[in-house]
């Protein structure tokens, strides 16, 4: 699993409530983690459609013993 950095065009305030333009996410790849976000979005009806749109993912981290982008995620295992 990997962390990204989910930014939205828009709802990367949080002076009404959360920063949902602006979000961590858990998934295996870049596309599932903003369509995580988006489906979340769009399910509770936040925000405008054109401030749902992609502006950029970030990788953050990975769960690796030598991971690409330089930084471990660590994830609690469940046996």
């Amino acid at each position: 699993m990997k962390l990204f950095l989910v930014k939205l065009r828009g709802m990367r305030s949080s002076y009404s409530g959360p920063a949902y333009g602006c979000s961590y996410v858990v998934a295996e790849d870049s596309n599932s983690a903003y369509l995580l976000l988006r489906e979340y979005v769009d399910r509770h009806d936040l925000g405008f459609d054109h401030e749902r749109e992609l502006q950029s993912v970030e990788l953050i981290a990975e769960d690796a013993k030598y991971p690409r982008c330089g930084t471990i995620l660590f994830l609690t295992k469940h046996d």
